[in-house]
């Protein structure tokens, strides 16, 4: 298994996680490690391929501790592909911060600063519009329940069962999320993938979100200079939103797939040139943060047609992409039927007001 990427800060450190290939008889020693010593799951992904999917449990560090970790989120991938995983660790350092369980999120608390993430958050059976919006609901109660609110969200995850299908159905309920409490020039909106996932639990849509709060902490909407932003044709997502801590930037990246600055897709039919120009999208963003994808701490991609996969997997090494933190979706639909398709990323960079030179993050 390869080692963790561990961010330190002052008050806590975070561990980015990700096993391409975990093996059944490598869990125990990952779910104990994980959360030994005083280690929190705020975030735990695992993909199983279907024969492997009542054994999910087993996979995930909750099985040890459920008081210290968010319920997995659980994906049914590719009966060709392994079991995949991938979870975000944080471990408080006495004294300066804590780590709290709540019902659906686990909340970070030092000194001006707040941390919250999610477990997944499920709607009901129904596929409209009222359904959608009492799974958005649910992320608010969540939000309040632990002190903080919805203009703290940097970054959502939403993963829908028939995303063509249901698409149209996702983004109106968001927007009536939004129309309580966003306004421009007040708030941003956060960075989002809104892609096709078929959970374990067979719901229709799966919520997941990270807020950020506190004096110490710094949210901006990061611009993409390939891209124009997805408001300009109506769909409420930021195409990148950065997380200033003391030390390190967390720089939240949106799925990402082969359109232009007219949010017209291009390169249609042609899965290589799509694939190189979303490598081309996501590597400008990085630039403007002083960034590379050597900075990537964890990535998913979504390939429409599993053929594809050896193709993506050359195209990334070409890149230099960090296939060592990616996890890969094949025969996943991505929400437009012409794309073919779509990557999302989490990198850290240093932050821009922190000036001791010390290394503080382990990227092996």
């Amino acid at each position: 298994m390869n080692p963790p990427i561990i961010v330190a800060e002052d008050d806590f450190t975070l561990e980015f996680r990700t096993v391409g290939h975990l093996d059944p008889v490598d869990c125990d020693t990952l779910r104990k490690d994980i959360i030994d010593p005083n280690g929190y799951v705020l975030q735990e992904k695992i993909i199983l391929p279907p024969r492997l999917a009542d054994q999910a449990a087993k996979y995930s560090a909750q099985s040890i501790d459920p008081l210290k970790c968010n319920s997995p989120l659980i994906l049914i991938g590719h009966p060709d592909l392994p079991a995949q995983y991938t979870s975000l660790i944080v471990r408080p350092k006495q004294g300066r911060s804590r780590a709290e369980k709540h019902d659906a999120a686990i909340k970070v608390t030092a000194a001006e600063m707040n941390l919250l993430f999610s477990a997944p958050i499920f709607s009901g059976a129904e596929k409209t519009v009222h359904s959608f919006s009492l799974a958005f609901d649910k992320v608010s109660s969540v939000l309040h329940h632990c002190g903080m609110e919805e203009a703290s969200i940097a970054r959502t995850w939403l993963y829908l069962d028939d995303v063509l299908n249901d698409y149209d159905l996702l983004n109106q309920s968001r927007e009536l999320f939004f129309a309580r409490w966003y306004s421009p020039g007040k708030h941003f909106i956060p960075a989002s993938t809104g892609i096709e996932g078929h959970m374990a639990a067979r719901r229709p849509l799966t919520i997941q979100f990270g807020a950020f709060s506190g004096k110490r902490v710094g949210i901006r909407q990061q611009a993409s200079p390939l891209q124009n932003e997805a408001t300009r044709y109506g769909k409420l997502f930021s195409r990148c939103v950065v997380v200033e801590l003391p030390r390190h930037q967390f720089v939240f990246i949106s799925g990402t797939a082969s359109i232009d600055k007219a949010g017209i897709s291009v390169y249609k039919g042609d899965f290589d040139k799509q694939l190189v120009f979303t490598l081309e999208v996501l590597s400008a963003i990085l630039r403007e943060v002083n960034g590379s994808f050597a900075n990537v701490v964890q990535a998913t991609v979504f390939l429409k047609k599993h053929e594809d996969f050896n193709a993506c997997q050359r195209i990334l090494s070409q890149a230099g992409f960090p296939r060592a933190q990616t996890l890969f979706l094949p025969d996943t639909p991505v929400c437009r039927d012409d794309l073919l398709c779509e990557i999302e990323l989490t990198a850290v960079t240093k932050s821009y007001s922190h000036e001791n030179p010390k290394e503080d993050m382990d990227n092996p």
